[in-house]
Order: C-alpha cells, then sequence, then structure tokens
C-alpha cells in the first residue's frame, strides 16, 4: 500500500539558478527550493509516494538526478538526503524538539572569552557554526553547535606573528 513521503536533499558547489531554471526545476520536483547564496547550497523539498522507505528514497534520488540533469546539464554533488513519512515530517513541523539556545553572551560563557571575542570568530573564523536565526539581540546559536566548536577549536594564544 503507498503512503505519502516528504524528501529533502541537499546539493552543494551550485550557482544561482535564473528564474526560468527554478521553473523548470519546479516541473520536475514540485515542492519548495531555497538557494543560499554564500554557501552555494541548493535545498529542495517535495511530496512523493511510495510503499515503503526503500522505494521512497529511490525514487527521491532518482527524481532529483533526473531534475538537475535537465537543469543544470549535470547531477552537483548531493551532501544530505533525508526521507520521512508525512505524518513525522507533519509532527516535527507541528512540535519540533526542544534546543538550547545561546546569544554571545552564553557562548561567551561557554568558550571562556570575551562577547566581542565572540563577534570577531562569528565574523571570522571558517568553523564558527553558523546562527539558526537573528533576533534584536544578535545572532542566536544551538549550544550543540557551540560546544561542538569549543572541542575543535584551536586556542592558539597571543596574537598571530607578522608575515
Amino acid at each position: 500500500m503507498e503512503q505519502e513521503w516528504r524528501a529533502s536533499v541537499t546539493a552543494d558547489a551550485v550557482d544561482a539558478l535564473d528564474e526560468a531554471q527554478y521553473e523548470e526545476l519546479h516541473e520536475h520536483i514540485p515542492g519548495a527550493s531555497r538557494f543560499e547564496e554564500e554557501y552555494r547550497q541548493l535545498f529542495l523539498m517535495w511530496r512523493l509516494r511510495a510503499s515503503d522507505l526503500t522505494a521512497a528514497t529511490q525514487d527521491a534520488l532518482e527524481v532529483v538526478n533526473r531534475a538537475f540533469e535537465a537543469v543544470l546539464g549535470a547531477v552537483p554533488a548531493l551532501t544530505d538526503l533525508r526521507v520521512v513519512t508525512a505524518e513525522r515530517a507533519n509532527a516535527e513541523r507541528d512540535h519540533p524538539r526542544e534546543q538550547e539556545l545561546m546569544g554571545y553572551r552564553e557562548a561567551a560563557e561557554a568558550l571562556e572569552v570575551s562577547r566581542q571575542r565572540v563577534a570577531q570568530l562569528d565574523g571570522s573564523h571558517p568553523d564558527f557554526p553558523r546562527p539558526v536565526g537573528r533576533i534584536g539581540a544578535g545572532p542566536v546559536f544551538t549550544a550543540d553547535s557551540i560546544k561542538s566548536f569549543a572541542l575543535r577549536w584551536d586556542r592558539s594564544p597571543g596574537r598571530r606573528r607578522a608575515a
């Protein structure tokens, strides 16, 4: 028995699409799309029908590969694929899991640095986590992403030597 599934995929190293390409992509995959220019990532989400997870995943990959081949002439690197039942997708949308969040102040405490240093890391360190949102007080990060960064961060003391 077939059921409804939700698929999402992330493609990396993609150039911005023009309006005609978005329209053609939507003809192949009627769903939502979002492009993040800073990271050159294209996110697609759509619905499909299949009998089980394996069939839904195979169908999702086939659909996205055909669509990219038609629109871009090649399939970019796919870095994420997620397929879930419609019921699960709706439950996650309506009742997202609670996350511990941090602003600059909390991140500074976790990293044992000043708020100014956190702002500096946010603007310049390639491994510093991306904010999940912004409020009046500034960017907001997940606590998990800040803690993960703290474990990987090489804290070279003092100023860097001039070349």
